[in-house]
């Protein structure tokens, strides 16, 4: 709301209390970055301040008074309206002020909007830079990685080739050894080969000893016959002789020689049989050992050509194995040189990787100091009331809020309740981890309807909770002060009381403050707070989160 107040005449101090307001505004503004609006608004300062100066001011009234110290405080109120009456002087001298004050609360409104952008870029860019700084400390973990494993991968591929190199250097000489071994079987073939032709030789002359030693046995049975037929012509012819007396004695003795000699030729020829029927039965065992060697040996030689066959098979995987390891340690060698390549590389990219955290390090550093440098240049902006706007409509409702919770907490701090109280202890087993306080309980018992009813207004807002000095929410939403469940992901979004809204203490905050706030959810916003006192004393702050649609700005 703009006021007017009534303006009889523009007196020098009152010359030089707009002066005041022309230096402090173009002090403000140098620091946003307008030097062109500073130069304007002097210019009109100035010219104001000539044409006020003619003769014919009167004196400085009560009133007028009273305006320059409001203007001039450091909460300055810039809505204030001279009252256009009086004489014709008055009336162009309160004309000329409310436009120049029009116009410097269009600038700081402009000025405001546009820091507050800035400073909505800036937590942004915050953000991205916190993010970018994990994922380049992520890349360098990563580059270290790469690096010792492209050291492991070169200490590997340098064993590879060895064990390469002496399989192939074994391989080769089992091929030599494989090739001696089945000359050294052809050779014994073609041995075994004239053993069985000399064995089937010697077969054949055993089976025609064998055949002679039945034709003897036939002639000896014929020699034997004889003999016994001899023997008994004889006997017959001793008996006639015998029977002729004296005339064939002479006969009987030639009788008795035939037989003597028929009976001898018998022995003999039964001798010589028996020894014929002993060298049958060795013929015929040596034909029978005889037919068996020949089958051995047909069946070795046959073994003989399997082993020959067999290593000539194994030859061939020999040969073609030796082919396959010089490939393998030729690509042993290409993969060595480019595993170097890449070891270089690697190297390189952890370099990079480190003067990357670095560099991200020091650009995060940078942004820090560029989004307080920001908040900072805003809260200053935010100091004097232009009497329009979606910041001082917000913030009339949050100083409403703040009316009304302040007498709840001094009733409790008078009733016994130590509203002071920050030993914050950890409540164990939370994640994430809440604390509690002495005066949780009965906090939120008295304002929990407070609480509530705002987050029912619909005024645009994410939230309104009171936080004590330390950054502690005792009290939240009834819909997300739910009991933990012990899933971090539920109890982040369902139970949000009674932990910290910030790790570092909330200073005082003169009438308000203005600033950007990065939530643990990861989104982007602002805090507009105003300070809480109990009985005069600073307790802490009513916070209000505002996404910068309700600013007024799109983005």
């Amino acid at each position: 709301m703009i006021s007017n107040v009534k303006l009889p005449a523009m007196p020098v101090l009152g010359l030089m209390a707009i002066q005041f307001v022309l230096l402090v505004s173009g002090i403000v503004l140098f620091e946003g970055g307008s030097m062109w609006l500073v130069l304007a608004l002097a210019t009109l300062g100035l010219a104001l301040t000539g044409m006020l100066m003619r003769p014919g001011s009167t004196a400085v009234s009560d009133e007028l008074l009273q305006v320059l110290r409001t203007v001039n405080e450091a909460q300055g109120d810039l809505s204030l309206r001279m009252r256009e009456s009086g004489d014709a002087r008055s009336v162009e001298t309160a004309k000329l002020f409310n436009q120049f004050m029009e116009r410097l609360r269009a600038a700081l409104e402009d000025l405001r909007n546009h820091s507050i952008r800035v400073t909505l870029t800036s937590a942004q860019g915050r953000k991205i830079a916190e993010q970018a700084s994990v994922d380049a400390g992520k890349q360098e973990d990563y580059s270290e990685i790469i690096y010792n494993s492209s050291e492991e991968t070169a200490t590997a591929i340098e064993q590879l080739s060895r064990w390469t190199s002496n399989i192939a250097d074994l391989n080769s000489r089992n091929l030599t050894t494989a090739k001696q071994a089945v000359g050294e079987l052809q050779q014994a073939n073609r041995q075994i080969s004239g053993v069985g032709d000399m064995m089937q030789q010697f077969h054949g002359t055993v089976a025609q000893l064998e055949s002679t030693s039945e034709n003897i046995r036939v002639i000896l049975s014929t020699v034997q016959g004889f003999a016994a037929q001899t023997n008994m012509l004889a006997l017959n012819a001793a008996i006639e002789a015998a029977r002729a007396g004296e005339q064939g004695r002479g006969f009987a003795v030639v009788a008795d020689e035939v037989r003597d000699l028929a009976v001898k030729v018998r022995g003999s020829a039964d001798e010589i049989g028996a020894l014929l029927e002993d060298m049958i039965t060795v013929v015929s065992q040596t034909s029978t050992g005889t037919e068996k060697m020949i089958s051995e040996t047909a069946l070795a030689r046959t073994s003989i050509d399997k082993s020959a066959n067999d290593f000539h098979q194994m030859m061939d995987g020999f040969e073609s194995s030796q082919a396959d390891l010089l490939q393998a340690s030729s690509a042993a060698e290409q993969l060595s040189v480019n595993n170097n390549d890449i070891r270089s590389r690697s190297h390189e990219i952890r370099d990079l990787g480190h003067r990357i955290r670095k560099d991200m390090e020091q650009n995060n550093a940078q942004t820090h100091e560029l989004l307080d440098s920001t908040d900072k240049a805003l809260h200053k902006l935010c100091q004097f009331r232009i009497g329009r706007g979606e910041l001082e409509e917000v913030l009339e409702i949050l100083e409403h809020r703040r009316d009304q919770i302040e007498p709840a907490l001094a009733t409790l701090q008078r009733s016994g309740v130590n509203m002071f109280d920050r030993d914050h202890k950890p409540i164990d087993g939370t994640n994430p981890i809440k604390y509690d306080v002495s005066y949780a309980r009965a906090f939120q018992k008295a304002c929990q309807h407070f609480i509530d009813q705002w987050a029912s207004e619909q005024d645009g807002s994410l939230y309104c909770l009171p936080l004590d000095s330390k950054g502690c929410v005792a009290i939240h939403r009834s819909e997300l002060s739910q009991e933990p469940t012990g899933d971090p992901k539920i109890d982040l979004a369902k139970s949000r009381h009674m932990r910290f809204f910030q790790n570092r203490d909330i200073p005082y905050m003169g009438r308000f403050r203005l600033q950007s706030y990065l939530r643990d959810t990861g989104e982007v916003m602002f805090n507009l707070s105003v300070p809480i006192h109990v009985d005069g004393k600073y307790w802490g702050g009513l916070f209000l989160g505002l996404p910068a649609a309700r600013l007024g700005l799109d983005l």
